[in-house]
């Protein structure tokens, strides 16, 4: 039996129609309503004032009821873009990873049009680093986040604990709902790079050893890093993975592990040399972290949402190729905005 889940509380609203629809949005059909008294106490309203919303959703189609006597008042059918609006639902809004690489920007668009198809706006915003993002839903500034596997394997750990690194299941924790994507929804298929200078890595520093980039706040680079570049046969210098052709280029170091972007200037016409990874541990580590994980708070309702699209096979398939200029254009309810926040 469906149990009585509500999200009057973190509604905000004392308008039973916006609370009664929020709630039958993120329990889906099957799910059992709270009953009036809950209402009534939460909301500060009457009786009569609660089974008024209750008859304007049904007489708009929105939502379809059948009471079970002492079991309690069930949703049967339920139009998810009706409930959207009545519920007042602000836009959904889903931080990406900064530099926009176009694997999180494919699945951007494919978040956005699956929103789109249930009234709802998108916005994009960005903000470095996994664990951020996550602090992010937690703090209600963000609906839906975008990691790798790999950081959800640290930032998610299974009930089993243990070392994920190898493969995650995509179960979440508490407080979560986590939906993994395929392999190469986040690092597609050699887009993980090493960048070099000119014939070869370099010279070193001044005691020789060769000079790696490497970014202490990104997991994955970390550990990308230490696989093609073992410890102890190189200096590693501390560099934002987004930087590292700059890095290369001015000769701060001598080569780094790279997620390839779009680039006004190709590299190579910078004097830089892009190979793919070589050690057998970094390609390995590259494949295993390269699924992409959609987080939302557990009670958040378009994460309960898009968890049911993709449940469903509902989801819109990742889109073959995206930049920030191929974002989907004004269809009807769907926008997509960009936002780079200030360092």
């Amino acid at each position: 039996m469906a149990a009585t889940t509500s999200t009057t509380d973190q509604a905000g609203t004392g308008d039973p129609v916006e609370a009664i629809a929020r709630d039958a949005l993120r329990l889906g059909v099957g799910g059992r309503l709270p009953t009036t008294t809950h209402y009534q106490a939460v909301l500060g309203v009457g009786s009569g004032t609660v089974q008024k919303a209750l008859r304007r959703l049904r007489s708009e189609g929105a939502l379809a009821l059948t009471a079970r006597g002492h079991q309690g008042t069930f949703v049967t059918a339920a139009d998810t873009p009706l409930l959207w609006a009545a519920a007042r639902m602000p836009p959904v809004h889903l931080l990406l990873p900064p530099s926009a690489p176009p694997e999180p920007l494919r699945v951007a668009v494919a978040v956005a049009r699956s929103f789109a198809r249930l009234g709802a706006l998108t916005t994009v915003g960005t903000l470095r680093g996994a664990e951020p993002r996550l602090g992010a839903l937690g703090e209600g500034r963000a609906d839906i986040t975008l990691m790798s596997a790999g950081a959800a394997a640290d930032l998610l750990p299974t009930p089993g604990g243990g070392d994920q690194t190898a493969a995650w299941p995509g179960d979440g924790s508490p407080g979560h709902r986590a939906l993994a994507l395929g392999k190469g929804s986040y690092y597609a298929p050699g887009s993980l790079v090493v960048v070099s200078r000119g014939e070869g890595p370099g010279s070193g520093g001044g005691d020789g050893a060769l000079r790696v980039g490497i970014d202490p706040r990104s997991d994955d680079h970390r550990r990308l890093t230490h696989a093609q570049f073992p410890p102890g046969t190189v200096r590693y210098v501390e560099t934002d993975f987004t930087h590292v052709p700059r890095a290369v280029l001015l000769g701060e170091i001598d080569t780094g592990v790279w997620h390839t972007v779009d680039s006004l200037i190709p590299l190579d016409a910078a004097g830089l040399v892009v190979a793919p990874l070589s050690a057998p541990g970094a390609l390995a580590l590259a494949d295993a972290v390269s699924p992409a994980v959609l987080v939302a708070a557990a009670d958040n309702i378009p994460g309960v949402l898009l968890e049911r699209a993709v449940a469903q096979g509902a989801l819109d398939p990742l889109p073959d190729t995206a930049t920030a200029t191929e974002l989907p254009p004004v269809e009807g309810p769907l926008r997509v905005r960009l936002d780079q926040p200030a360092d």
